[in-house]
């Protein structure tokens, strides 16, 4: 982005900092900080948005500390909407009181021009999202190869044990993707204990409905649980078994496509009546055909018809009849907790995705009208921000964009289809950051990540088998801003690569639920529930706003931050440490933080060129030795701060009391190889 050269002063010597949640979010009232320069050359104003237009209003001053300057704004909207975007307009002052230079601050960062709406930071005023989710933790399972109510699998009617791992080579001359296990719900519900010591709380089940192949893609009856695990009965069963546990049941909806065995399609004739090849079919207009007779179909596979939701008759049986598959399974006796929408952005009339926003809205809002409180998620194969920006739409999405594919690329070097995309700590940074600019703090929260999932390569296998990166790739899933999910077999650690356990294949559930596959197992089992007593004890990690403070060629950090509570994530994938200049990347912390209500006043003059000076979204340095932080040190020495290890590097006294010493000297940070550091306050005694 081009600056502005024949401005007086091409860079402004301060810094800002601003975050939706803390403080100040419930009041409905804007904060920002300011630091560099003295508050009386300093004229702030807020933009909000009313019929779509920006309109400004003065912050005041509201006082100091540390060199820190507050300005507050109430936070005023157009009432027709939910969604607020808004804006900071920061100009500077001479002695003479003219203004010498404006910028503009928003999500990006500063800039010379006034920011897109799609860049402002957003917030929604009521928030609309189940707040059981956002506290949530995820495990995902794939039903046939998880777990059997037999207490084994079979592979050609051959009894597979599962109280140990599972080799792949007994099975060379059966393709196991292909072929039914036996896992079945009823498996599920004797896990649920098990899925509970690990600390998630939520199961999400990949599609379980009735179907012709072993993944289920490929819906053949909407009403019915396939047979092979264990029909209606069983999810009833582990609905039951679920409340005991006090767990959510996620269930995922093919409802862009059917299989092609649907009786409403029919290709194998079976009831003489299908749409395709009955153009006076009761149901012909459920799908879309070409003027030679052919079927609209999805992800280019011929099994995929595609409904057409221009149709009346498919949006009545699937969301909009009293009866209808999403709102029969969300009540009881099923009571299911909420629904992923597989192929979101593919939804729509005519065959193709026409009307994609209306529907995918009406459907949440026939599951709202259903069950208030369920969630809501959308499977979007690129960036589904168009969707989860928009007012009623659906909660979040599985997290492709945003972590999984990112995080991968950054420990793995690999993308999303395996191709070579090597990612320094600046570029996971630069995604991650884009992403997320424009959509409200409240949908973040809601957004599910995973390292792997059922149609996904395995994580631990794009990392080159490496136990250590895995550990500091687990701690980074649970820290991170949304819903964390682990996928099942996640937990298998090395187990994964030495008996080649793909993302469908036959997890020892036996060994698993006894804690025994391996050694390595074991600690990754252990390192699960630890990350998820962690992320309880401290809402900066379901709550809090989430910003990167650093990044290199293999590193980043992050802060969590809410109301008195943080988090300071620290990830380094190369294998050797990191040394990180501290400089002003704490100025968050002391102004989310520690900045007291009732702060005095401060005359401090201009601290000339040698600040941090953040613009157009990159960090411009002079030298930045983070002066004026010296009050952080302080408080920090005040609070009760643990420091956990994960990766190469485990956690110890001696490792917590040197990165604290560290922390707080205010020079650099060392990160350990292949680690993650995560350093949290404790709540304070009342």
């Amino acid at each position: 982005m081009r600056q502005n050269t024949s401005s007086p002063r091409a860079s402004l010597p301060f810094q800002c900092f601003h975050t939706c949640t803390a403080p100040n979010l419930a009041s409905k009232v804007a904060v920002l900080f300011v630091r560099g320069a003295n508050h009386n050359r300093l004229k702030i104003s807020i933009a909000t948005f009313s019929e779509n237009e920006d309109h400004t209003t003065p912050m005041h001053y509201t006082g100091s500390c540390s060199g820190i300057h507050r300005f507050e704004a109430p936070l005023t909207a157009d009432k027709s909407q939910n969604l607020l975007t808004y804006y900071f307009k920061i100009a500077l002052k001479d002695e003479n009181d003219n203004i010498v230079d404006v910028v503009w601050y928003s999500s990006l960062g500063m800039s010379r021009e006034t920011p897109l709406r799609q860049h402002c930071y957003a917030i929604e005023l009521f928030n609309p999202h189940p707040q059981w989710a956002i506290d949530s933790i995820f495990y995902q399972i794939y039903p046939d190869k998880f777990a059997s109510s037999r207490g084994y699998f079979t592979v050609d009617g051959n009894k597979v044990a599962t109280d140990g791992p599972i080799k792949n080579k007994e099975f060379e001359f059966a393709n196991i993707d292909d072929t039914h296990c036996g896992g079945d719900l009823d498996g599920v519900a004797t896990m649920l204990p098990y899925i509970r010591s690990l600390g998630c709380d939520s199961i999400y089940l990949s599609p379980i409905f009735k179907a012709s192949t072993v993944h289920k893609f490929d819906t053949e009856d909407y009403d019915m649980v396939d047979p092979h695990f264990g029909g209606n009965g069983a999810l009833k069963r582990l609905r039951t078994v679920a409340l005991g546990y006090e767990m959510k049941i996620i269930l995922h909806g093919t409802f862009n496509h059917t299989g092609d065995s649907h009786p409403w399609f029919d290709r194998q004739e079976r009831t003489g009546k299908g749409a395709l090849r009955h153009k006076d079919s009761p149901y012909r207009e459920m799908y879309t055909f070409t003027s030679e007779g052919e079927p609209y179909i999805s992800d280019g596979k011929a099994n995929y018809p595609k409904l057409d939701y221009s149709s009346y008759l498919t949006r009545h049986a699937i969301f909009e009849g009293e009866n209808s598959i999403i709102k029969k399974w969300l009540r009881a006796p099923y009571g299911i907790d909420g629904w992923v929408i597989d192929d979101a952005s593919q939804v729509g009339d005519d065959g193709k995705a026409k009307n994609n926003l209306e529907r995918l809205s009406a459907m949440c809002q026939s599951a709202r009208n259903s069950h208030l409180d369920c969630l809501m998620l959308g499977q979007f194969g690129s960036d589904p921000r168009y969707a989860i920006c928009s007012e009623g739409n659906v909660d979040g999405t599985i997290n492709y964009t945003g972590f999984i594919s990112p995080i991968r690329a950054f420990f793995g070097g690999v993308n999303l289809h395996g191709d070579p995309t090597p990612y320094t700590g600046d570029d996971l940074r630069r995604a991650c950051e884009e992403f997320s600019v424009g959509v409200s703090q409240q949908v973040k929260l809601c957004l599910v990540n995973q390292l792997d999932n059922c149609k996904i390569s395995r994580f631990y296998d794009i990392i080159g088998a490496d136990k250590y990166l895995y550990l500091a790739a687990l701690a980074c899933l649970f820290t991170w801003r949304g819903i964390p999910c682990v996928y099942q077999g996640d937990e298998l650690g090395d187990v994964i690569d030495k008996y080649q356990v793909g993302p469908r294949g036959l997890i020892p559930f036996t060994a698993m639920k006894d804690r025994h596959v391996s050694v390595n197992s074991n600690d990754v089992q252990n390192v699960i529930t630890e990350l998820s007593q962690i992320r309880r004890n401290n809402p900066s990690f379901s709550k809090g706003s989430m910003l990167f403070v650093c990044a290199g060629g293999s590193y980043f950090g992050f802060i969590r931050l809410y109301e008195n509570r943080f988090s300071i994530v620290f990830v380094n994938a190369s294998k050797q440490q990191v040394k990180v200049e501290q400089g002003s990347m704490l100025f968050p912390l002391l102004a989310a933080i520690y900045m007291p209500d009732d702060c005095g006043n401060d005359d401090t003059q201009d601290s000339g060129e040698d600040l941090l000076i953040p613009l157009s979204g990159r960090n411009v340095r002079r030298v930045d030795h983070g002066e004026g932080l010296e009050g952080l040190y302080a408080m920090l020495a005040r609070e009760t701060i643990k420091v956990h290890c994960y990766g190469a590097t485990r956690s110890s006294k001696e490792f917590e009391e040197k990165f604290l010493k560290e922390l707080s000297n205010g020079k650099t940070i060392t990160i350990p190889p292949r680690s993650t550091v995560i350093v949290s306050n404790q709540k304070k005694k009342a």
